[in-house]
Formats: structure tokens, sequence, C-alpha cells
């Protein structure tokens, strides 16, 4: 039985986010790993004292204690991570759903100086339909720390994308007001794989809370049926 790990984005809860994703893989007969990061699953607060290279410990973790063969699939800040997994552990694929390699915000890479003084972050708009938004399980606000650790880890994939040697689906969210295109479009260009897949969805950076849920959830696990039967 393949493996898959699931990893959520910042300030994202660690399971209901991914929405329809798990279900429809363990239906296909994998084995799916979602590991809460730490400060997730929680509250806000308790992300403030958490570093990037904690997420990435946990991560590598969950990801080692999967079956073989197995492969990594992240939303946003888990698309960062599911990354560095795919260049540092050998994955046999990578799936990156909206990755954050740049925020929209210009003063998000601000933060790691700004967040002595500007301590809270509002959550971003991430889902587009009203309705599904205010029932979205994620933290209403960021501690701002931890954007400045978001940046941080920003700066430590961006090197290692070409060193990712594994099939790759890249997934851009087209109504992200999270993100800017020019980050997914530069995670993507920056693949060192040889087979590299881009597709992109109306819909706005929480791709599987959205009204497309359902079809992503299914486009991927159709993709990642294709790369690494279960």
């Amino acid at each position: 039985m393949a493996g898959v790990l699931l990893l959520h984005g910042l300030s994202s809860h660690p399971v209901l986010t991914l929405g329809p994703l798990p279900g429809a893989l363990r239906a296909a007969g994998y084995a799916v790993a979602q590991p809460a990061l730490p400060g997730h699953g929680t509250r806000p607060e308790d992300l403030r004292g958490v570093g990037w290279r904690d997420w990435y410990g946990k991560a590598l973790e969950a990801y080692r204690a999967l079956p073989e063969p197995k492969g990594v699939v992240g939303l946003s800040m888990g698309a960062l991570l599911a990354a560095m997994l795919a260049a540092e552990e050998g994955a046999s694929f990578l799936v990156a759903l909206a990755p954050a390699l740049v925020l929209r915000n210009p003063l998000a890479g601000l933060a790691p100086y700004l967040h002595p003084l500007i301590p809270k972050a509002p959550r971003t708009r991430s889902v587009s339909d009203a309705k599904r938004r205010r029932a979205s399980p994620n933290y209403p606000w960021i501690p701002t720390s931890a954007v400045a650790e978001l940046v941080r880890l920003q700066k430590a994939v961006d090197p290692l994308l070409p060193k990712v040697q594994a099939p790759a689906l890249v997934v851009q969210a087209l109504g992200d007001t999270t993100l800017s295109p020019k980050g997914v479009k530069r995670f993507y260009e920056r693949l060192g794989s040889e087979r590299k897949d881009l597709v992109a969805y109306e819909s706005e950076h929480d791709l599987l809370l959205d009204l497309k849920a359902e079809e992503v959830a299914r486009d991927v696990a159709l993709w990642i049926r294709g790369v690494l039967p279960p």
C-alpha cells in the first residue's frame, strides 16, 4: 500500500482544511497521514514561539512513518514543507496546492521585524463563498511571529526547488487573495522535476474548502493514481 502525507497550511485546521481529499485518497487505497503541525488545531496563541523547523520536524516524522513508496501533498505553507521533503527525502511525487512562496501583502516580508510591534495579523479571506467562509475551521487570526516564520521558511525552500526530481503537480487558485501569482509561477518554474504539471481553478486560497473542493480533490487523487498507484 502506497502512502500519502497531507500537510495543512499556516493557521489551518490540520484535518478539516483538507476537505474531501483525505477521504478520496483513503477510498482509493492509500495509507494517509495528516499530522497536526505544532501550534495548530488548538488556539492561535499556541503558534507563538513555534518555528518553521518545528513544523518541518513534525512533517518529517510523519513522512518517515508512512509505508514505501510514498509521496507528499501540501497546502499553502504545507506545500513548502512538502517541497522540502521531496527535495531532501526523495518522495515519489509532490502535489503543491497554492504554494505559499510569495504572499500578496507586501508588508508580509517585514513580519520578522514588525512582529514585536504588531503582534496579530488578521486571517485572510481564503474562501470565496460566504457561507463556506463563515464555517471555516481555521484560526480567526495569526500571530505575526508565525508569519515571520513562514517568511523564513520561504527563504529556506526556494533554493531547494531545483533539487525536487519527483513528478510534481502545482495547483493554483485563480482568485487567491493570500498569495502572489508570481510566487506560484516561480515555484513551478524552479522545480527540477522532469514531469511537472500546472493546473488552475476558479477558487480562493483554500481550494479544498471552497466551491471547487470536490473537483480539486477528485483531480488530485486521479493525478496521484497516475504517478503512484495505491
